[in-house]
């Protein structure tokens, strides 16, 4: 049996091709796309489906027409290229159909449900921004009980998984935000200005530009956090994401260029941003986390995290220390699938199958 998971982001979409044998995942592969809904048109959707499917298919020697499900989740209806929610749900289940047909297509919605393409269309609100579900739904059928946290390109989300579901408060991306379950920044398209409004320089505490100068994968980058590979989205200016641009665009978040301040300088305030960075991550874990104890009081002393994503080693791991939590293990260790970067659409996949397809068949 092949599954193939789709992770439709607003900046990103991620694909992978699982294989099955019995009760046994056997292979998967994985493709991410940098595909910015905001600056496409809608025909383009299903030109970027039908790309990521065929470089899947053709590495198991197979056609798109062989895979026999389709597990998916859909953030990109909160892109400005959509007016409304609805559009772009709309729109995306439109494409996902040209594309694939409806028969295959599964959807995983925040009820911890599996929907075809009726009951998705149907109730739109409950698909939209899922993505969270379809990974916690996944790693619940290998611990039981723990907070997994995904941090990705754009956002971070703490799921607390009891009893192998995820129990948010929260079911959208208002509500999750409210109670700290879902934190926007991340690895790479985080502006500076919704980290910091102050950096050190020459020994003055100096009010930065609010334009979009720079981003937060700038900063990684000077930092070495991130590899050229893993700097998928659009440069602030639209330059090259090399070291040497990097710092130029950094520098002009002061106002300033590669002519009035050194690298040394420049990498000086990388680091600032960078724990200013943290400080706001570990500032709504803490808040996530005296909520949680609340009503999970088994979950105060020694909980098991788990943490997967883009960031998840120099962001997640690194504000988890900073408030002594160190029982952490990878979404490698515990689910065997190898790709942080792409893990939401191997959950999505392996939750289909796990939490849906293994139940029909009992």
């Amino acid at each position: 049996m092949f599954i193939l998971g789709l992770d439709i982001g607003g900046a990103n979409t991620k694909a992978a091709l699982l294989k099955f044998k019995g009760n046994k995942f056997i292979d998967g592969m994985s493709v991410i796309e940098y595909f910015p809904f905001w600056e496409k048109t809608h025909k383009d959707i299903g030109a970027m489906f039908d790309t990521l499917v065929q470089k899947l298919a053709s590495n198991f020697s197979i056609s798109p027409d062989q895979i026999d499900y389709i597990a998916i989740s859909i953030t990109a209806e909160l892109s400005d290229a959509f007016y409304t929610k609805r559009e772009g749900i709309f729109i995306i289940l439109t494409a996902l159909k040209e594309t694939f047909g409806e028969e295959r297509l599964k959807f995983v919605n925040t009820h911890n449900q599996f929907v075809d393409y009726f009951l998705a269309k149907k109730d739109y609100f409950a698909i939209s921004a899922a993505n969270w579900v379809g990974t916690a739904l996944f790693v619940g059928n290998f611990v039981e009980n723990c907070i997994l946290i995904d941090g990705g390109s754009t956002t971070i989300d703490i799921i607390p998984i009891i009893n192998k579901f995820p129990n948010t408060q929260g079911k959208d991306d208002t509500t999750r935000i409210i109670n700290h379950e879902l934190i926007y920044t991340g690895a790479l398209r985080a502006t500076i200005p919704s980290i910091t409004h102050f950096v050190p320089f020459r020994g003055n505490n100096v009010r930065i530009s609010f334009e979009k100068f720079a981003l937060i994968s700038d900063v990684h980058r000077i930092l070495n956090n991130i590899t050229d590979d893993e700097y998928i989205t659009d440069t602030a200016d639209h330059r090259s994401i090399s070291l040497e641009d990097c710092y130029a665009r950094l520098a002009r978040m002061i106002c300033s260029d590669l002519d009035l301040i050194s690298k040394k300088e420049l990498t000086e305030i990388a680091e600032f941003i960078y724990e200013k960075q943290l400080e706001l991550i570990s500032s709504e874990i803490e808040l996530f986390m005296e909520s949680l104890v609340k009503r999970f009081p088994e979950l105060e002393h020694n909980p098991q995290f788990i943490v997967t994503g883009l960031c998840a080693e120099f962001l997640i791991k690194k504000a988890l220390y900073t408030l002594n939590y160190t029982n952490i293990l990878d979404f490698k260790q515990v689910t065997g699938v190898p790709n942080n970067v792409s893990s939401s659409a191997f959950a999505v996949a392996g939750a289909l199958y796990h939490n849906h397809l293994k139940k029909m068949k009992e």
